[in-house]
């Protein structure tokens, strides 16, 4: 399961969260995730607001569409 919405979708209802709950809980309008989960809009959940809904839905952030964070190749901490 790689797909965004459809994590969101059953999480939610394994949690027993609305839409508009967790629309609230990630500090929107109640209508936000409905509309991001049927109309495509927003395409891509905004840093702040995927993180609140990741905690809400207790799942790894990049699984709502986060990107890995860029590491070095030898996990080199510190300059020079």
């Amino acid at each position: 399961m790689s797909d965004p919405r459809q994590i969101i979708r059953v999480r939610a209802a394994e949690r027993g969260l609305s839409l508009s709950a967790l629309s609230i809980m990630a500090g929107r309008n109640a209508a936000y995730m409905q509309q991001f989960m049927e109309r495509g809009s927003p395409r891509k959940l905004p840093e702040d607001e995927r993180r609140l809904i990741a905690i809400a839905l207790d799942v790894d952030e990049t699984l709502l569409g986060a990107r890995m964070p860029w590491r070095p190749v030898d996990g080199a901490t510190s300059f020079g």
